[in-house]
Parts: structure tokens; C-alpha cells; sequence
């Protein structure tokens, strides 16, 4: 990996001459730092964001992106002595939400933050309709010049459709498409992307990716946050990585050498990879069996995990298995029977679910694992706050006592702080504090993880997947519903294929390139020879 680049100082905050202009096209941060009462999140960075390319960056949550952006955004004031220079002029920092808007900063979270019951040619120009000198809303004009903003990304999209009815590959072009039009200003120095690809299928990915070459073709430069690493290689032209506030490395995408050499820049040592599984011994009894599940839609589901065994679960996009979190759970559940452990439940609720000893971790963990407000004390303790009650009293000392130790255990940071809200943390974090919450309840037998290290950093994942598969050594069974085929043929002793709505095949201990076969309906020699539902 190369060093940092040089930059070149500017001085005087006057513009540079017309030629040094051309060769300074984008976005130039210098000596950018950030203190938060004692603690310096960012410490002196300087990197470019050149036009008409993507700039990956990098790094573990925590790493100081987040504050980088919110810099950019105007939300944060850096220390003194930082500047800001925008095609060869300097322009005065802190900035507010506004200068950011005027100098063309637009950002899209991982949440898209779009209003699902408004029109796609509303959620494009809130804050900014097209009015008549009356007032009145030209409903055809702005529909036109929405209609106009998509084409050019490469999408076909009603202007007048609902977003709640969008897949999620084009909610999340329509993201881009809004921080474009940025309040009808219309033009974008930089767009921000924070892990835009984190609900996305491979095809719905490929037309993101697509809209993003688009838009530097524009000559707008674009910083493109995530995990994922080997979406580096696939849209990148520079990667930069952050590591405890500080830029540790600045490249072309093209020198580097694999996802492993950029998890070492992130991480600042060699990968070590999550625990894989190690031989197999004779698996337990069983302590999940589902016999002819069958939601709203798709066909009866039948599955068996044992203890000590890990289970995947995986299809293409729309195969239903990402459906089958719940429907264990009895949401939406129209047919069929669920044994867990030794009991058998035929017309069930989730809390009857829960209480026979089955725990869901959903995919969602803003809307549907964890409540953001409360802090981590709350959400460890929610599910087994009755181990802590004595006489209807919650026993405070004893639950801070089992918190605490559970943060350590786990290693949730940041660890002196119980009471900080869930929604504060990084993802990894709260992924931590979630999974936690389910492991303290007593009589637990199966834990069902919905892609559970989706949008969490390399050293989060790791450690999550040593979790994962250290449960099993105590006798848990685990079934995990996942798209990330690498990480399923990792630690899963058997993966099962699914198709419309029904288990079709069934591996045993694959790799990852047999997974992603079976899915695309390829045979394979352990698909051919496997017994779907059967006991490995």
C-alpha cells in the first residue's frame, strides 16, 4: 500500500489560478481533527475526494468516518486549523447544514430515510416542489423533471408511485436521486453513501452500482462507505482507510491486493479469521423441528436443527427464506407444527415461541431487535428482566452486575457506560448488546440469526462468528438465515437451499462457491447426493 498523498497547502483562502483549479477537480480535507471533551475521535486527517470518482473508506465503526461526514455535514465543529478546499478554493470551516448544502455536499444514509407513504416525485423534492408564482404545486413539471433525475441514474420509475411498493434496490437509487436534486439546487460536488448496499441483493447491488458510475460520470465525486469488502474492487477508484481517527492508508483500488490486504489496513494486523468449525462430532437431539411450516404465501417448510449444530439457511432473492425468521416465530404462519425441545406447539404465538425456548435475532435491528432509546442496561435485560426481580422489585445491583459482566464477556463498548442509548453505538456494537440480550435468557435451546453481521465492521464480524460458533460447544443449536455465502459455509455444519418458499436442497458442509450454485440452481455433488431435511 502506498502512503498518504502530499497536499499541497493553499494560501490566503483565495481561489487558486485557473490551471491549478483544473488540476484540483473535488474535495480536499487538511489537518481535520476532533475533540469530544477529552477524547480526539480524529486526529489531523488530511485526504482528497477527487471529481468524477469513487473513494472507498474504510475502517472499523469507531474508526472516526462517521464524525468525518458529520464534519462535511455541518452537524460537527472540527478543532481549529483544519481547511476545507472545494475545486481549488478554500472555504471557511465549521460549516452549517446549509453551507454544506450550498457547497454541494449530499448524503444518504443506511436507512435511505425515505417517506415510505409519499410519492417517489415527493420524497425527490421535499423542501423543494416546483410552485407556480401562486404557490401552487406543478405536479406535471415535477413529475417531469423527477422522471428526468431518474432516467439519467438508469432507472424506469413511476414518478407518481408510492415508495412503500419500491423493491429496495430502487428506494435506495431514489435516495441518490433526492440528494442529487439536493432542494432543487441541482448540482453535487460530493455525495456521501453510508453502506448503501447493506439490504441489497446481488441485482439489485449491480444497478446501484450502475447509478453510482452515472453519477461520477457527472464529474461528481463520490465517497462510498462499507463493510463489505469486496465491493471495493467492484466500483472503486481509491480506497482510504481510517484507524482510531488517524488515515493509516491512501490508494489506487487497483493496487490492492484482495479483500485480506484491506482487513489488515482496517484491523492493523493480519485477518485472523472467525473460529471455523472444527470436526464434527455426533450431534444432540433435536431442539427445533418444523413440520409442514407454510406462511401467507410459498409452500410447506419442513426443517430440523440439533444441538450442537449450526444450520444455514439461504436462496436467491425472493426464494422465501428470508421470511422463515418469523415464521417460526408465528408471525404470518398459516399452517404447520414447531417443536422446540421436547415441546410441540401447532396454533402458536411468538411469546409461545419464546417461552418453549426459541429466540429470534431479526435482520432489522432498528425497527425490529432493539429499542434505540434505551441504553444498553435496558436492552441486555429486556427478555430476562424476571431473573433480576425480587418480591416486584427489579434488584438493581444484581442486573448492573450481570450487565456489566455480559459487556465485558461480550466485548460491547464502550464498556464504563451501561446507561448509553442502544442508538449511539456502532453496529457491531449493538449486534453485540442484542445477541447478549438473548443469551442471558434461561431455557434457551434454539437461536435463530437473521444476517446477523450485516453492516457490521471486519473485527465485529469476527468476533460475532466466534460467538456463533462457541454456543454450540454448550449444547445451543443455531440457524442462521443468511445471504453472505463465504460466512455460511464458515460455520454452518449444513446449509439448506431454499426456492419459492420451499427447502429444495440441502449441503453439507459446502464452500461457499457450492452454495452460490445450489441457489442459482446448479447442481452440485453434495446438492445431487443430499436428502433434504435429513439428519447429518
Amino acid at each position: 500500500m502506498t502512503a498518504p498523498g502530499t497536499l499541497t497547502e493553499q494560501g490566503g483562502g483565495r481561489p487558486e489560478d485557473a490551471g491549478s483549479r483544473a488540476q484540483h477537480r473535488g474535495i480536499r480535507l487538511e489537518g481535520i481533527s476532533k475533540t469530544f471533551g477529552p477524547t480526539r475521535v480524529l486526529h489531523s486527517v488530511s485526504l482528497d475526494f477527487p471529481a468524477g470518482r469513487t473513494t472507498a473508506v474504510l475502517g472499523e465503526n469507531g474508526a472516526g468516518k462517521s464524525t468525518l461526514f458529520k464534519i462535511l455535514s455541518g452537524f460537527h465543529a472540527p478543532d481549529a486549523g483544519g481547511r476545507l478546499v472545494v475545486d481549488g478554493t478554500e472555504h471557511r470551516l465549521p460549516l452549517t447544514p446549509t453551507s454544506s448544502a450550498d457547497l454541494g455536499f449530499a448524503f444518504v444514509h443506511q436507512d435511505l430515510a425515505l417517506a415510505q407513504t409519499l410519492s417517489v416525485a415527493e420524497n425527490v423534492c421535499v423542501g423543494a416542489l416546483v410552485t407556480s408564482r401562486a404557490g401552487l404545486v406543478r405536479w406535471r413539471e415535477q413529475a417531469r423533471q423527477v422522471k428526468e433525475l431518474l432516467d439519467g441514474l438508469g432507472m424506469d420509475i413511476d414518478p407518481a408511485a408510492p415508495v412503500h411498493r419500491l423493491p429496495q434496490g430502487e428506494r435506495a437509487v431514489l435516495a441518490i436521486a433526492r440528494a442529487l436534486y439536493a432542494r432543487g439546487r441541482r448540482h453535487s460536488k460530493l455525495l456521501v453513501l453510508d453502506e448503501p448496499t447493506a439490504n441489497l441483493t446481488e441485482r439489485e447491488r449491480t444497478s446501484l452500482f450502475d447509478a453510482i458510475r452515472r453519477v461520477t460520470a457527472r464529474g461528481t465525486a463520490v465517497a462510498f462507505c462499507t463493510h463489505r469488502l469486496e465491493e471495493v474492487g467492484m466500483i472503486a477508484d481509491r480506497v482510504v482507510v481510517l484507524r482510531d481517527g488517524r488515515l493509516v492508508s491512501e490508494h489506487e483500488a487497483g493496487d490492492i491486493a484482495g479483500p485480506g490486504e484491506l482487513a489488515a489496513a482496517i484491523i492493523g494486523s493480519a485477518p485472523r479469521a472467525a473460529a471455523a468449525r472444527t470436526a464434527r462430532t455426533e450431534p444432540g437431539a433435536p431442539v427445533l423441528r418444523a413440520e409442514g411450516l407454510r406462511g401467507r404465501t410459498g409452500s410447506p417448510v419442513d426443517l430440523t436443527v440439533h444441538a450442537g449444530e449450526i444450520v444455514g439457511v439461504t436462496g436467491r432473492a425472493g426464494a422465501g427464506h428470508d421470511a422463515l425468521p418469523m415464521l417460526l416465530l408465528g408471525s404470518d404462519r398459516t399452517a404447520g407444527t414447531l417443536t422446540v425441545g421436547e415441546r410441540t406447539l401447532r396454533a402458536w404465538r411468538p411469546s409461545a415461541a419464546l417461552a418453549a425456548g426459541l429466540a429470534v435475532l431479526p435482520a432489522d435491528r432498528k425497527q425490529h431487535s432493539g429499542v434505540q432509546s434505551f441504553g444498553i442496561r435496558e436492552n441486555l435485560t429486556l427478555v430476562s428482566l424476571r431473573r433480576h426481580t425480587r418480591r416486584g422489585f427489579v434488584d438493581r445491583t444484581a442486573e448492573r452486575r450481570t450487565v456489566q459482566d455480559a459487556m465485558e464477556h461480550y466485548d460491547v463498548r464502550p464498556r464504563t457506560e451501561p446507561d448509553r442509548p442502544l442508538g449511539t453505538l456502532s453496529g457491531g456494537n449493538q449486534q453485540k448488546v442484542l445477541l447478549a440480550k438473548w443469551l442471558q435468557r434461561p431455557g434457551l435451546r434454539c437461536l435463530v440469526l437473521h444476517e446477523p453481521t450485516q453492516g457490521v465492521d471486519v473485527g465485529a464480524r469476527r468476533a460475532l462468528l466466534d460467538t456463533v460458533t462457541a454456543l454450540t460447544e454448550e449444547g445451543l443449536g443455531v440457524l442462521v438465515v443468511g445471504s453472505d455465502h463465504e460466512e455460511l459455509a464458515q460455520i454452518c455444519d449444513r446449509v439448506l437451499v431454499m426456492s419459492r418458499g420451499a427447502v429444495v436442497g440441502e449441503l453439507d458442509r459446502p464452500a461457499a462457491d457450492e452454495i452460490s450454485a445450489a441457489c442459482l440452481g446448479a447442481t452440485t455433488p453434495a446438492a445431487a447426493s443430499a436428502t433434504t431435511g435429513a439428519a447429518p
